[in-house]
């Protein structure tokens, strides 16, 4: 019998493996279809745009993008939900889950493409990937190697800029740390689509050799969730807010506010303005990238959902930890920041994954 659902996807992309751990949460019967030279003709007959992951249904209806793709099937798929009850738990769970997306990743990239030992392990899977068992051609991996390093300025990674994303990732997996040592999820008893968002990321870092010695020297609560993250199941119900609350306020303060929206704000920006670079202040580093369209777009629709939620406790919070201060300004220009679509999660592209 023939699945209902068709992933294609690979293991060295945070975003197929995110929707991947989605499905298996839902018990959704699927067939995982490794982007490969063998399967890249029936991958094109699907993809809008070179980018994975891209899932296809029994109706032969595609979609790309790991964020739409897990909202549309969590509207389908209501058992088990990933969404807190309380619309301001839901809201830092989607506050999360971008800063996974747009932020987290770059630190993801960094380490795989900047250190030499990670270079040449990527590269490496990376052709076994693509040849599946196949002769490689010869030098094929240095070609590897070389295209993505040349694609570091894509993701904002530089000898300048290495101190602020290594420091991040390791504030981060701090934080998450204390957060799981309590609980078996972020939220409580059962995944949110923060811990998708953030697994993805984090079980790529967890794979290369730098980043994965830092993750399993200092966040040994991190990497049991890893681990869980895999088959995640439910184990309980979603914590309350108020709960949850104190938990998070560092990550909130420190991380979100602190670097992902400020470079959010400044990228948002630098699009709407048309400009060929972006360039923030964070933490005293001056960070330069190539502007990202899909990363505008993604600012935009945080700010929709913010809108959309009244609550005071989470009002106080993000007041305090600085996060409302970037994400309440409203742009007249927000709305056309995603005008030409890129169709795809930020840093697909860049990882090799187009």
């Amino acid at each position: 019998m023939t699945a209902p659902f068709r992933l294609y996807g690979a293991e060295l992309s945070p975003y197929s493996v995110k929707v991947r751990s989605y499905l298996r949460y839902k018990g959704v019967d699927f067939e995982w279809r490794a982007r490969t030279n063998a399967t890249q003709e029936e991958f094109q007959r699907y993809a809008k745009l070179p980018l994975i992951p891209v899932l296809v249904d029994a109706d032969e209806n595609a979609l790309q993008d790991s964020t739409p793709i897990i909202e549309k099937l969590e509207a389908q798929y209501t058992d088990q939900s990933i969404v807190p009850e309380e619309a301001s738990l839901a809201f830092l769970s989607a506050l999360i889950e971008d800063y996974a997306d747009e932020w987290l990743n770059k630190a993801m990239f960094h380490y795989r493409w900047s250190y030499p030992e990670d270079q040449e392990f990527a590269a490496k899977r990376i052709s076994d990937m693509i040849f599946e068992g196949a002769e490689k051609p010869e030098g094929i991996e240095e070609q590897v190697r070389t295209r993505m390093i040349g694609r570091l300025y894509h993701v904002g990674s530089s000898p300048e800029t290495a101190g602020l994303i290594e420091g991040s990732f390791t504030r981060l997996l701090s934080l998450l740390d204390k957060v799981l040592a309590k609980r078996p999820y972020l939220f409580g008893g059962r995944p949110s689509l923060a811990d998708f968002g953030l697994a993805g990321q984090l079980a790529q870092l967890n794979s290369d050799p730098t980043p994965g010695a830092l993750l399993r020297a200092q966040a040994p609560n991190v990497v049991r969730w890893l681990e869980r993250m895999e088959n995640p199941r439910a184990e309980g119900s979603f914590a309350s807010f108020a709960d949850v609350r104190d938990s998070v306020e560092d990550l909130l303060r420190d991380e979100i506010a602190g670097a992902y929206l400020l470079w959010m704000d400044a990228n948002a920006r630098a699009v709407a303005d048309d400009a060929s670079g972006v360039s923030v202040d964070i933490a005293g580093t001056t960070f330069v990238q190539k502007p990202q369209r899909y990363a505008a777009k993604a600012f935009s629709e945080l700010k929709r959902k913010r809108g959309l939620v009244e609550d005071e406790a989470l009002a106080a919070l993000l007041a305090a930890t600085g996060v409302d201060a970037l994400l309440a300004a409203s742009r007249a220009d927000d709305d056309d920041a995603g005008d030409d679509e890129e169709g795809g999660d930020d840093g697909e592209e860049a990882d090799g994954e187009e």
